[in-house]
């Protein structure tokens, strides 16, 4: 059968729906999810590679096509994900972020985002695998390299099969997996204490909005109070675009109950960055709404400022400083002041913070302030990875020095929390969500 394999012609006609793809999504993009506009640079990666990576497939089994319906389904499943990805952009566009079935808008980008990773991988080795034939074809020209390349493609095959598997592994049990980390730090025999243990219990990264159903956070919740916590700390990242994500699961989080009280600090998703706001007065208030809907819950919402905790009117000798979206590295979103949080702080006390993002620690530590304890989620780890006691791997530590577990430094502490909810795709694969319960001695 004649294959519209990569002539010149039939190239163009790929790079030009390609090309015409890209700026149909950045143009939704931009005005659905501006802050998110640039990341059009990897769709373009994905979407080439993609090209590259079928034109190859035909190439190299041009002679191998016994039956047409053989290449038709081989075309609908290769260009299946990209034709959700599109279809779901079309309904974005059609009703704003507001409007759209959030869980089943991120569920669909999430696993075309997967799929698209994988490929990515596939195209990366097959591209090595060119660029080395093609350098050895200069020398001699009469090796043939075509054998090769299918056997390389058949292997890529079955790690596609294997990740495909893998990931409806991480999307049906894996993101609602819950475990249960218990870590034990030196509280420095805090004055006013009379329990031998504190024990506070740490969460980040809800994402509201990407949860297939409420029965998942009712059993986090649970596991959270199964713990009799005297503090309960959530680290940011409540929602996922906007305020109104949190609606309908304020019955189950209002059941989170704590000795000495729930505080919580916002993530860079809590500020509505990720959603269209006619104008940035009406995202400032959707962001006063997401705190609203947290202090009606008696959760202490900590925006770079501290609190001292007290029993009845005894202070305990411990301060709870909270910082707002902080990065280092400035990001679009960065709301934080760490020295405006730290200004009212007794340095006599055992002072942890709280901070979304766990990069600013560093400054903690270089800036030597007051922070003994700081606790953070924000990575994720990637959601991919092995997390166990000994062995702590994840491509997460390509970004970020601290991705997960305890880290010292200079006396003070850090705890990075992998997050209770999802965030780019609905899956975890090694990396379980994770309830954080800390014996503060």
């Amino acid at each position: 059968m004649k294959l519209p394999i990569a002539k010149n012609k039939t190239l163009r006609y790929y790079l030009l729906g390609g090309i015409t793809t890209l700026i149909i999504l950045y143009v939704i993009l931009a005005i659905h999810i501006p802050a998110v506009k640039m990341r059009i640079f990897f769709f373009a990666l994905w979407f080439f590679g993609e090209i590259y990576l079928w034109i190859t497939i035909l190439k190299s089994f041009k002679n191998t096509w016994k039956k047409k319906i053989s290449f038709y389904a081989l075309l609908i499943l290769y260009w299946l994900p990209a034709f959700i990805l599109v279809i779901t952009m079309g309904v974005l566009a059609a009703k704003g972020v507001h409007q759209v079935n959030k869980t089943l808008y991120l569920t669909a980008v999430g696993i075309c985002v997967i799929q698209y990773l994988i490929k990515f991988l596939i195209v990366t080795f097959v591209l090595m695998y060119d660029l080395i034939t093609a350098g050895i074809k200069i020398l001699s020209k009469r090796v043939n390299f075509e054998k090769g390349k299918r056997v390389l493609l058949r292997i890529s095959l079955g790690i596609y099969v294997v990740s495909f598997i893998l990931m409806i592994y991480g999307i049906v049990w894996g993101a609602e997996n819950f475990t249960i980390r218990e870590v034990s730090i030196d509280g420095h025999n805090i004055k006013n204490l009379n329990e031998s243990e504190l024990t506070i219990v740490l969460i980040s990264d809800l994402h509201l909005a990407t949860w297939r159903n409420h029965e998942a956070i009712e059993r986090a919740v649970q596991m959270v109070n199964d713990q009799h916590p005297d503090l309960i700390f959530i680290t940011g990242d409540i929602v996922q675009f906007v305020s109104e994500e949190i609606v309908e699961y304020l019955p189950f989080l209002a059941q989170l109950k704590a000795r000495y009280g729930i505080f919580s600090v916002l993530g860079n998703h809590d500020y509505g960055r990720y959603a269209r706001f006619k104008t940035d007065v009406a995202r400032k208030e959707d962001v006063k709404k997401l705190i609203d809907y947290q202090t009606s819950l008696g959760w202490t919402v900590l925006n770079n400022e501290s609190v001292k905790l007290y029993e009845d009117t005894v202070p305990l000798g411990i301060t709870i400083a909270g910082v707002e979206f902080y990065s280092p590295k400035r990001m679009f979103i960065n709301e934080g002041d760490l020295l405006k949080t730290f200004q009212h702080v007794d340095t006599n006390d055992y002072v942890i913070l709280l901070s979304h993002d766990p990069q600013a620690w560093d400054d903690v530590v270089l800036k030597n302030l007051p922070a003994n304890l700081t606790l953070s989620g924000h990575t994720h780890g990637m959601q991919l990875g092995i997390y166990t006691d000994r062995i702590r791997i994840s491509p997460a530590a390509i970004l970020y020095k601290h991705w997960g577990g305890l880290y010292g430094k200079q006396g003070k502490f850090l705890y990075v929390n992998v997050g209770l909810g999802s965030v780019g795709f609905p899956a975890r694969v090694g990396m379980p969500p994770e309830v954080t319960v800390i014996g503060l001695r």
